[in-house]
């Protein structure tokens, strides 16, 4: 066996054995091919795609090559939230507060940024002193004392997916619907997580165009759940603009902050109880989901999730003075109006161009050892469905370069489609795939 004749099995559209995908998982986790054999094999795969057999044994061996964390010993419903990625989504961070303090284990590997999608280590970086590079025997031990806990995937967890997440958006394959089935679920084998709702975007900066793709993919993972024991569900949502109203690391930490006191933009509110009432219903006896979105609520409202964020905030070494007073995370050199020149109703915010406006101006990195500035980012003034005049702000620039202003603000104001119709709040799920 040798990686030349697998590039050749698939290139021939011909199914590899378990020990042929094992094979090139090992030889890339150690370095031992090419970039070029890596990539050769990665088009390849994009082009003629895998098997439902084929994506099991890759999903499985991007798991065992590096630690697999057994969670059983603190309870046997640990339930996780997995993203595919949007602009301004910081639903995770929200949730896992949320379903601690209703008593339900939240578990949580997550990684840095690459792209236009923010990562949500990076963003809870934002808080000074605040630690996700923890040994397994941190994680569960916070798992056990708290009810949640977030690491990075950076140490040994799935080190192989880390790679093939790293080549995949290098090659532009990051919209192969195959290895993103097998790259989430290696990474939720590695966890220990054995319920598991994923949050399914599509639309415009995200990796998924279509909600056809997105249904595609929610089979392949509820499959593949299956086969390997997990319970799994999935959320389709619609990034027909960029969740909440906020794109950037220290904007995006002030949104989740106010959002857990109650301060809540309505479409970002609309994800976070759909995505956690199926949570509660996956880890719990409780099936109504109204009830759960009820519970949810409630969470926000007495306070509880606020409490256990700061409590997850600083067992993990975070100063919690910036959860006390949002207001202490540091703002950016220049704020820019961004000014509407219609008058009329806000029908879509181009989730693609804030996304790449954002990175841009230092808020994303486009690659993986790139620095990104903290505070740097957008506001948006105005979401679907808003009334907007001329002269009036639609959004906000956060830069320290004034050599960005002028560019950049035209950008954004092209992201805006503005019409004469009305236009009503929509939910943004599509979909629900169990």
């Amino acid at each position: 066996m040798d990686i030349k004749s697998i590039i050749r099995k698939k290139r021939l559209k011909e199914e590899l054995t378990k020990d042929e995908i094992k094979y090139f998982v090992g030889k890339l986790n150690k370095g031992e091919i090419t970039e070029a054999q890596a990539a050769a094999l990665m088009s390849y795969i994009y082009i003629n795609g895998l098997t439902e057999e084929e994506i099991l044994n890759l999903s499985v061996s991007m798991a065992e090559s590096g630690d697999m964390i057994d969670l059983s010993d603190i309870s046997a419903n640990i339930v996780d939230k997995h993203s595919t990625g949007g602009i301004g989504d910081k639903a995770t961070i929200l949730l896992m507060p949320i379903l601690a303090s209703l008593g339900i284990p939240v578990a949580k590997i997550s990684s840095r940024g690459y792209g236009i999608s923010g990562g949500t280590i990076d963003k809870l970086e934002s808080i000074p002193g605040f630690r996700a590079d923890l040994s397994t025997e941190e994680f569960k031990q916070n798992i056990k004392d708290n009810n949640v806990c977030i690491m990075n995937q950076g140490l040994n967890l799935a080190p192989a997916e880390g790679k093939m997440y790293k080549l995949r958006n290098e090659v532009a394959c990051e919209n192969s619907l195959p290895i993103i089935a097998a790259s989430l679920m290696s990474l939720k084998l590695a966890t220990g997580s054995n319920k598991i709702v994923f949050d399914i975007t599509s639309g415009k900066g995200t990796y998924i165009e279509t909600k056809d793709e997105a249904k595609r993919l929610s089979k392949l993972l509820v499959k593949l759940g299956k086969d390997l024991d997990k319970e799994v569900a999935c959320v389709i949502t619609t990034m027909n603009q960029p969740l909440g109203t906020s794109v950037g690391h220290n904007l995006e930490m002030k949104e989740t902050i106010m959002a857990l006191r109650g301060i809540i933009s309505e479409d970002l509110g609309n994800v976070v109880e759909a995505l956690g009432s199926i949570m509660i219903a996956l880890a719990t006896d409780n099936k109504d989901l109204d009830a759960n979105a009820k519970m949810i609520k409630e969470a926000i409202r007495s306070g509880a999730a606020f409490e256990k964020f700061k409590e997850m905030i600083a067992t993990q070494g975070g100063d919690t003075e910036y959860i006390e007073d949002p207001e202490l995370f540091e703002r950016s050199k220049y704020i820019m109006p961004v000014l509407s020149t219609e008058t009329g109703t806000v029908e879509e915010i181009d989730a693609d161009i804030v996304g790449s406006i954002a990175v841009y101006l230092g808020a994303g990195r486009m690659k993986d050892e790139g620095k990104i500035n903290r505070t740097a980012g957008i506001t948006l003034n105005k979401k679907i469905g808003d009334q907007v005049t001329v002269g009036e702000t639609l959004a906000y620039i956060h830069t320290d370069e004034d050599t960005k202003i002028n560019g950049t603000t035209q950008n954004l104001k092209e992201a805006f489609k503005i019409t004469n119709k009305r236009i009503n709040f929509n939910s943004r799920i599509l979909e629900i795939v169990k």
